[in-house]
């Protein structure tokens, strides 16, 4: 090697030397989380959880709001048991309840609604449902309509007092009718499970009924039930086209009555596979039902993100 080679060789040796060294990339751990649901001292308190985040975003009560409503839904809360009845009587003629029927909207699916949603410009008679202490809570008539740049809401009570118009600029609220109020509350897609009191049409000992039950609600994610073992499965068993974006797939019946026992018990192999707001696989089961004290109405999950 001649002398200007030598020169060249240590020249190119003391540049290298200058740039930092690449540092190792060190893949992101897996979420595995075992979460325990405090739904308060009346069992009514909802809790709102981001898989992805592996935290609660929020907790808090039935009681404070009415209506959700963002760009593609108006949605009553399912969470107070409301329900409503579509009419087609003019607004100032409606003054009572008489032949109309009314429904919670849990199974309500079709090509222009989902469940527990509103149209828009339709007038309904709306049962505001219970208050944490089971008490009915009379009745409002609504009326929604989505302007170009404004919501505006239109309602009153029963009897035809403390009639309101608000308009509202927001496109995602969530609203306290009589409070006249916008609420500060996750919109779907911060967070995938909602945890909380709702009705829905079931069967127990060969009858079938309206019931208020205690289950989980998706947000923005999609989900499927999958009869195997938790500890079975892991991400070769996520099959996309088997998730369904009805909002209550997963439910309340991970759990039933155990009259022998007097007590709820966890069904065994109801492991869900989730697709989180994110779009990351995941799987969740529910291990107990019960708190510390051994009261019932305060489940457990246990999800990992595959």
């Amino acid at each position: 090697m001649n002398y200007s080679n030598k020169i060249l060789l240590l020249f190119l040796i003391t540049l290298v030397s200058c740039f930092p060294k690449e540092e190792k990339v060190e893949p992101s751990p897996r979420i595995y989380q075992s979460v325990s649901i405090d739904a308060g001292s009346s069992k009514n308190d909802v809790v709102f959880y981001s898989l992805d985040e592996g935290r609660i975003v929020a907790k808090t009560s039935p009681m404070d709001w009415d209506l959700y409503i963002d760009q593609e839904v108006i949605r009553i809360n399912y969470f107070r048991s409301m329900s409503v009845a579509l009419t087609t009587d003019a607004w100032d003629n409606i003054k009572d309840t008489a032949g109309l029927s009314f429904s919670y909207l849990t199974d309500q699916l079709s090509d222009s609604l989902t469940q527990w949603e509103l149209s828009e410009n339709q007038i309904y008679v709306v049962n505001m449902g219970l208050d944490n202490d089971y008490n009915p809570m009379g009745f409002m008539v609504l009326k929604v309509q989505r302007m170009s740049d404004r919501i505006v809401l239109k309602y009153k009570d029963l009897d035809g007092e403390n009639e309101c118009i608000n308009k509202i600029t927001e496109d995602q609220f969530y609203y306290h009718l009589r409070n006249e109020t916008k609420v500060n509350l996750p919109n779907d897609k911060e967070y995938d499970l909602a945890l909380g009191k709702y009705t829905d049409y079931i069967t127990v000992d060969d009858v079938s009924q309206d019931y208020t039950i205690y289950g989980a609600i998706l947000g923005n994610a999609s989900a499927y039930l999958l009869n195997d073992e938790f500890e079975n499965t892991d991400a070769n068993d996520f099959e996309v086209s088997m998730l369904s974006s009805r909002q209550d797939i997963i439910g309340w019946n991970w759990k039933r009555f155990n009259l022998d026992k007097n007590a709820y018990e966890i069904l065994p192999n109801m492991t869900y596979m989730i697709s989180t707001n994110s779009n990351y696989p995941c799987k969740l089961r529910f291990v107990d039902y019960l708190n510390d004290q051994g009261i019932s109405g305060h489940p457990t999950f246990e999800y990992e993100i595959l």
